[in-house]
């Protein structure tokens, strides 16, 4: 019964959350500089064809109708009608957030299995010349912007090296390919954003994991086995790390919902059409409808993220669930 409560408690938050996002991106969009009809047609249009675009997208009705409109649209699952691409928004969103939880996926899952284990080593080797060179270098690439970090590695390894391509997420042209040169093809062209993506994000789990370890190597249960005789090692990788995941499981799964939109950098450097590059192209041409859907599925997502913390520290850790 406490489960079902809980439960209720964390759907209600949800659907008030999500109306209080999708409220807020309506008016904030809409009090963006500029008109989204003379966006779209461009400045020398006839003023009679921008009023009737206004009349066609609804812009010349009273901005409360405007907001009631759309928020029934969404209650109803329909993000609306894009005014730039001419199609359902949520078949728009749907098809880069694809693109986008490719590059994300894959950047997360090489950033935490890199990020961890040189948080690892760093913790155990605490103070000596490689724990000051991780922290360092980790440090280093935190700094770098992800946009001049991969237009660095576009200049060199794909403008002058030409080992990978300047752009996209698959050859131009390629048609009929099989499932084999379909997923090389992949590979090959988010090889350097997942590097650029890995390189400016894995500083997060470095310093979370190493000093997590620093502080779990000094619990009496460590002294302890020590005192045993268990090896320096074993200590490490069996008694001290599995506590020390603890938080950085929850960064994990919280990492990839923000990185659905903090990836926008790296999507435009690389013109990767995933939700970043779209929110890019949105803005640029007032699609309000196609922005409010982006930030709604981006809730939405952190919102799962969240949920999946929650599933997962039941599991790992048992002190939750008492």
């Amino acid at each position: 019964m406490q489960a079902r409560t809980i439960l209720l408690k964390r759907i209600v938050n949800i659907v008030i959350l999500l109306w209080a996002v999708w409220t807020l991106n309506f008016f904030l969009f809409h009090m963006l500089p500029g008109d989204p009809a003379q966006a779209l047609v461009g400045q020398r249009i006839p003023q009679e064809i921008v009023d009737k675009l206004k009349h066609e997208f609804g812009l010349d009705e009273p901005l409360w109708k405007q907001y009631l409109v759309s928020l029934t649209s969404a209650a109803q699952g329909k993000l609306g009608y894009s005014w730039f691409y001419h199609e359902p928004v949520m078949n728009v969103v749907l098809y880069r957030l694809q693109f986008t939880l490719l590059l994300v996926g894959v950047g997360t899952l090489f950033t935490v299995l890199i990020g961890v284990r040189l948080g690892i080593i760093a913790g155990s080797k605490r103070g000596e010349p490689l724990d000051v060179a991780i922290v360092g270098s980790s440090l280093t690439f935190y700094a770098m912007p992800a946009f001049w970090l991969g237009m660095l590695l576009l200049m060199t390894l794909a403008a002058n090296f030409e080992l990978f391509p300047l752009s996209g997420a698959k050859k131009i042209g390629a048609i009929d390919q099989s499932l084999g040169e379909m997923i090389v093809d992949r590979l090959w062209h988010m090889t350097l954003p997942v590097i650029t993506f890995v390189l400016v994000s894995m500083s997060e789990f470095v310093l979370m994991m190493r000093n997590a370890l620093v502080d779990v190597l000094t619990e009496d249960y460590i002294i302890t086995a020590r005192a045993k005789g268990i090896t320096p090692r074993m200590i490490v990788m069996k008694h001290a790390v599995p506590n020390a995941l603890l938080p950085t499981v929850a960064t994990a799964a919280m990492f990839i919902g923000w990185m659905v939109t903090g990836a926008i950098m790296i999507e435009v450097v690389f013109s990767w059409p995933g939700i970043g590059r779209l929110t890019w192209d949105a803005l640029s041409v007032r699609d309000y409808p196609v922005l409010q859907g982006i930030f709604l599925v981006v809730t939405l997502t952190m919102l799962v993220a969240n949920f999946i913390v929650d599933i997962i520290y039941t599991y790992i850790d048992p002190r939750v669930r008492y």
